[in-house]
């Protein structure tokens, strides 16, 4: 089986996407794309975090179609200069799209008004897809 470039998971308030390095291919991009289209009213939020990897052209339009039509707050934590700027390019469309450096996941979830035990899951999640994607098995309980 072959590494994931992206992996994703919810909480009851937000949509959490993890990338690795290379961007997510066609099929993990529409399975991304449909988990978005179908959540539940209470997750208006979406937290980003990404080694580099991102949307190519065709799937930076169909989330530009997206974003454009929903009240989503988005965060994006990355150190890599085109995610950068994919996220400001997404704030044209959605001006609650919001870019964070990689490593401040705590400065996203302020943005996106995630705290306590929610912040804690979102926290556990992000490090658990971090390790599948990097190939390392998760040891993180729970």
């Amino acid at each position: 089986m072959t590494k994931p470039s992206m992996l994703f998971d919810t909480t009851e308030h937000v949509l959490i996407a993890v990338h690795g390095r290379e961007p997510p291919s066609d099929e993990e991009w529409e399975s991304y794309m449909q988990a978005a289209g179908s959540l539940p009213p209470t997750c208006t939020k979406t937290l980003v975090v990404t080694a580099g990897g991102g949307p190519n052209a065709k799937q930076r339009a169909s989330i530009n179609d997206y974003v454009s039509k929903t009240a989503l707050t988005v965060a994006i934590c990355t150190d890599a200069l085109l995610v950068r700027q994919i996220g400001t390019a997404l704030s044209w469309f959605n001006p609650r799209v919001k870019a964070f450096r990689g490593s401040d996941v705590v400065a996203a979830l302020r943005y996106l008004e995630i705290t306590g035990p929610e912040a804690a899951e979102v926290q556990h999640k992000v490090t658990k897809m971090r390790l599948e994607i990097e190939g390392r098995p998760s040891r993180a309980p729970r």
